[in-house]
């Protein structure tokens, strides 16, 4: 088993276990979701990426230096990824030692099935990873992604111009596909259902 596999089993199994023991009858837990570390990729000496569980969904920074060791939970630090700069906070588990996480979503009541929570977890960390998304009009609304909330709909979720009205005029126009771009993916409802 690799690194990031053997740290993803032990978040998945931590987590797991805050989820029996903590979270039980907590009423912001969505039962369509399970605990699942994702994507984990190398990033300037730590291991990034998104951690699902039925009551949120987090990017988490594993590893890093040794000087971080005596950093206390509940301290923040930004950190530069290729989109810009992300606040996270420091946090602690038994058995899994220190570790940074900046919240996507909490609670999760939104996302249907865990299929839906993955896609947008795995979208997620690879919007933080894209330079483009740093150097976008949008800046602000990836902001407010990172910090769980929802920006207002964005304009480019829109049908992909064709130069042409489809057969049925603007009704048929409704209901035609819509190319949706990475930034609108992660702003749109998590259902697919358009948000207005």
């Amino acid at each position: 088993m690799d690194a990031a596999a053997a740290i993803a089993e032990k978040f998945e199994s931590a987590f797991e276990r805050i989820r029996v023991e903590r979270m039980d009858g907590v009423p912001i837990l969505n039962p369509a979701l399970s605990v699942v570390l994702t994507g984990l990729v190398e990033w300037n000496g730590y291991l990034a990426g998104v951690l699902v569980t039925p009551w949120f969904i987090n990017t988490v920074l594993v590893g890093g230096d040794d000087g971080e060791a005596g950093i206390a939970p509940g301290t923040k630090k930004s950190f530069q990824f290729p989109a810009g700069p992300f606040e996270f906070i420091r946090s602690h588990e038994d058995g899994l030692g220190g570790f940074w996480m900046c919240s996507l979503f909490s609670p999760v009541f939104e996302f249907p099935d865990q299929e839906t929570a993955l896609a947008v977890a795995e979208g997620s960390l690879a919007a933080l990873m894209d330079r483009e998304a740093g150097e976008g009009e949008a800046d602000e609304d990836m902001e407010r992604i990172w910090r769980g909330e929802r920006p207002d709909p964005v304009e480019d979720a829109t049908v992909e111009a064709s130069g042409t009205t489809p057969p049925g005029g603007d009704e048929a126009a409704d209901r035609a596909p819509k190319a949706v771009s990475r930034r609108a993916f992660l702003t749109a409802d998590a259902t697919g259902d358009d948000p207005a």
